[in-house]
This record gives structure tokens, sequence and C-alpha cells, in this order.
């Protein structure tokens, strides 16, 4: 994957901090499931970190990635790829 497709994947999930209203706990997952200023850890790492139950954890997990996708879906997540494909042509 390339670079510039990664900062505008992370630029876009910042977005998504920015818009989205979590609380602290669920700012916290998110930050951890998409490594966001952190390394990304997988479902069982966050549970163990933040002291939640799998059971628990997985249903905050499902809210988050539908929260996260009602949001994205409003932006072109790649429209920036675009214009530079463009300016390269």
């Amino acid at each position: 994957m390339q670079l510039y497709l990664i900062e505008l994947v992370d630029e876009n999930l910042k977005r998504v901090l920015d818009e989205a209203v979590f609380d602290e706990k669920t700012e916290s997952i998110f930050k951890l499931r998409y490594g966001i200023d952190c390394l990304r850890l997988d479902p069982k790492a966050i549970s163990k970190e933040m002291k939640i139950p799998m059971k628990k954890l997985k249903l905050e997990l499902t809210k988050i990635d539908n929260r996260v996708f009602n949001i994205l879906k409003k932006y072109d997540l790649f429209e920036e790829e675009k214009l530079l494909q463009a300016e390269t042509e």
C-alpha cells in the first residue's frame, strides 16, 4: 500500500474521531482499534488493556464500526487520491 494512501486513511479516521460523539472509554477503544496515535491492537489485546470482557467489547466494536461506516459514507474516501492522479496525468 502506498504511503499517501495510509496517510489519507489516517486523516479520514481522525475526521471520524472529530465528528463522532464518543465517550472517553469508546474513544479509547476506537483509537486502539484503528491505531490512531498508538499501535493498532487486536480485540483480545484491547480487552486486556481496557479490562473489558470480550463479549461486551465485541458489542462496543460493532457500535463503533457502524458509527464509523455511517460517517465515512458521507465522504468520498479516495477523493483526494483521484485529484492526485488527475494532476499527474
